[in-house]
Order: C-alpha cells, then structure tokens, then sequence
C-alpha cells in the first residue's frame, strides 16, 4: 500500500489520519503479518465492531426517537422492531456489500495463502475489513464520537437505508464512485459544510474528474447533502449519455463466459443474483442428463436446457439469460 493508496482511502472516509500507519494497518491480515511480522487487523476489528455498534444504536435512536412534552424519551418503533433494523445495518452481508460499493477490499494486504484463495472476495473478510477501518478511526482519532460517526455514515449510508428501505436502486452516492473509479479510476471529492448554523442546514459540493464546476446539494444532515448532489450530478450524466450501460460493463455475450457475465451484473446491482435449478434424470438408454434451469428475479422468463454435462447445460442457459438481460433478440 503506497502513500496515494492511503491518501484515496483518507479521502472516501472524509478522515485524515494522524498515523498513517494505523489506517494501514486496518487492512493487514493475519496471513501478512505471520509471514511478515509485524501487527494485523484483528485487534482493530474487535474495536470497531464495538464502535459500530454504538453508533448505529446512537444513530436509531436520533432518527426515530425524541422528546415527549413531559421530556421523556419516544421512539417511533418499539425495541423489537429497533433491533430488526439494527441487524440489518449491521450484518455480515451488508457491512460487505457496503465494503463492495467502496471498492476497499482491492487495498487488502494478504499472505500468500490468502491470495491463492482469493479470500478478499469472501463476505466474512470484507466484514473484518470495514470493522478494522472504523476500529482505526476510532484509535487514531482518541475515540473523538464525532469523526468516528462521521467515518460510519460515510461508509455505511445510514440515512440513505433508513429513508429508502435495504435496496440500493437509487443510491446515487455510489453510483457516482462507481462511476468515477470506474472512469478515471478516482474518487469524487466532496466537500460538506453548515450553510447556515441556524438552521442547521448542510450544503455539499460534490467535484468529479474533467467536468467543470461542481454540483451542490443541500440537506439536514451530511448524508441528506451528500446525496442531494450525487443525485444531481448522475442526473447530469445520465442527460449527457455519461453512464455505463450494463454491455460497457461486461462485454457482449459470451458463451464461454455467461455465467462470469451474469454474476458480475448481479454484484454491480443491475439484476439480481442469478439462480440455477438442476435436476438428474435418465433417457431411454439409460444414460444421465442434466435439466439445468436459470432463473433472474424481475426477467420476464426463464431458460433451460436438458444436456449430458451439467456444466454445458448451466453454460447454455446462462448465456441465454445473458443475451435477454443485456436486450440482445432471439431472432
């Protein structure tokens, strides 16, 4: 990890460390440091996972809770239902998928055993990982309450989940760094400050790579602001035909690499996860065949194919699939 890696990672968390060393260290596992010597990331991550914690039950009880006339403490939600959401912000999944937007596994510094397994790609690293990071924050920072929430609504978009529910459609702030990693193989700069501190009211200049100017978003929080002005800025490139389309992302359809194809889409949130159904049966000379079905939530139909190779028959289906996602007709 050189000094520009740590640099962009110090510019996505909107945090600027004061050892470098231990942002670094955030992202060293085991496998590295048997090999290499030297502290890893597990001590870090415990402290994080402590840290999160708090901050999104903090967090749950200022956007759901307040003040009754008689000045006791009401919450929209009973404790169950508070405890339903927390789960959700919190689980192995979503801390991954959320590790996934970020494009922060790609900074992990691994053993030889991990890379040969390409254990980065696994859900239970990339928990690990976003932990660790809140862990240094939380370390470098003194336990400053403040920067180590600021550093887990960046990376985890708590209000945007809490406003628009666990689908991440319309999460506009990732698609603008998808969009610029992709691209230019940067990160939007933000810039987030009180307009006013009487009102309370957050306004966020949001600057992307070779366009002029900026686009400026307003809101009650930092989040609300930051959103506001990806929002406007995807609007922006969506009517200056900017955007990637789904075949810019993976190429044409290729046989060979259907089933890569489809679940690379899947992970960049364009369709969802593809599903495969096999069934083994015999025809009238004894021999196996493989029905193998290939199923997407939201495509209009489903395709199948009875072969001798379970592999082949998956193959098939799975370009099949690929070719009506991606619009390509059947003439």
């Amino acid at each position: 990890m050189n000094k520009q890696d740590l640099q962009n990672i110090e510019q996505l968390l909107e945090y600027e460390f004061n050892e470098r060393a231990i942002l670094q260290q955030a992202f060293i596992r085991r496998s590295y440091s048997q090999e290499h010597g030297g502290e890893n990331n597990e001590v870090l991550e415990f402290i994080g996972d402590k840290a999160l914690d708090f901050i999104v039950v903090k967090k749950l009880a200022e956007y759901y809770g307040d003040y009754t006339k008689d000045n006791e403490f009401s919450t929209e939600y009973r404790e169950g239902k508070l405890t339903e959401i927390k789960k959700k912000l919190v689980n192995s999944s979503m801390l991954a998928h959320r590790i996934d937007c970020l494009g922060l596994n790609e900074y992990l510094i691994m053993g030889k055993g991990d890379i040969k397994n390409n254990v980065q790609d696994e859900e239970h690293v990339k928990e690990d990982l976003f932990e660790a990071i809140i862990g240094a924050v939380a370390i470098d920072s003194d336990w400053d309450m403040e920067a180590i929430q600021d550093a887990i609504e960046k990376m985890l978009d708590i209000e945007y989940y809490l406003e628009n529910g666990f689908n991440d459609e319309e999460n506009y702030v990732d698609m603008i760094q998808q969009w610029t990693q992709k691209q230019y193989d940067e990160l939007p700069l933000y810039e987030v400050y009180l307009e006013d501190e009487n009102t309370e009211e957050y306004t966020c200049r949001l600057t992307l790579p070779d366009i002029d100017g900026y686009f400026e978003g307003e809101g009650y929080s930092k989040s609300q602001a930051r959103m506001d002005a990806a929002a406007k800025a995807y609007s922006y490139l969506e009517e200056n035909d900017m955007l990637f389309t789904m075949e810019d992302e993976v190429g044409e359809p290729d046989e060979n690499r259907a089933i890569n194809q489809l679940q690379e889409l899947a992970q960049k949130g364009y369709i969802e996860m593809p599903e495969y159904v096999f069934k083994e049966y015999h025809d009238e000379d004894g021999n196996p065949v493989w029905h193998c079905e290939c199923h997407v939530d939201g495509q209009e139909y489903y395709y199948h194919y009875d072969l001798p190779s379970k592999k082949e028959a998956k193959r098939k289906a799975a370009y099949d699939m690929l070719r009506q996602v991606l619009g390509y007709s059947d003439d």
